[in-house]
């Protein structure tokens, strides 16, 4: 016989006895790792005024306000606030510091807006931004991407008159490809 706990106990009570506590505790684990991320979900979230001011951050430019929001109180990058995420935002509104921090950050320049079908690239071919249009293309941007329609990048901008963009979309490699004639 043993001595566990004041008890006197044979082996096999005390084996049970070890078996039971090792299942309750993986059951607490469990437990404890599920809550904790529940809690640390529920945490990042924004409120509508955090939403706002992050938002307007990146719309403006206002790249202290965007750090904050990212590094401090850890805003996922891969939400989108009207299927508009905050490299999308960026993009649109030609901020390019912003846009490289987020990129700098780990945001998803494979996002597409789900109506428009035009990603960060295209943002930047229509706001005739070179800068931007090269360092997203020399970051890995699908520069190929067709937008709504199966029209290529080229083909729109230069049917909006932007002939010296479509040529530098050519010369960095885009091709003039997919609906050529009447497309919608």
């Amino acid at each position: 016989m043993n001595l566990v706990l004041g008890i006197e106990c044979s082996q096999t009570q005390i084996n049970i006895l070890i078996k039971t506590i090792g299942t309750t505790m993986k059951t607490l684990s469990k437990f404890l790792v599920l809550f904790m991320l529940t809690l640390s979900f529920n945490s990042f979230a924004l409120n509508d005024e955090e939403e706002l001011d992050f938002t307007g951050a990146v719309n403006i430019g206002d790249l202290k306000t965007v750090k904050m929001y990212v590094e401090e109180m850890n805003v996922n990058l891969e939400d989108s606030y009207f299927a508009w995420t905050p490299l999308l935002m960026a993009a649109a509104k030609n901020q390019m510091e912003v846009l490289k921090y987020l990129v700098s950050k780990g945001a998803n320049m494979a996002y597409t807006h789900p109506i428009t079908r035009w990603n960060a690239f295209h943002h930047a071919v229509f706001n005739n931004n070179k800068v931007m249009v090269k360092y997203l293309a020399d970051a890995g941007i699908n520069i190929q991407q067709k937008i709504k329609g199966d029209v290529s990048i080229v083909k729109a901008i230069r049917d909006e008159g932007g002939i010296a963009m479509a040529d530098y979309l050519l010369k960095i490699g885009v091709k003039d490809d997919g609906c050529q004639k009447k497309c919608f």
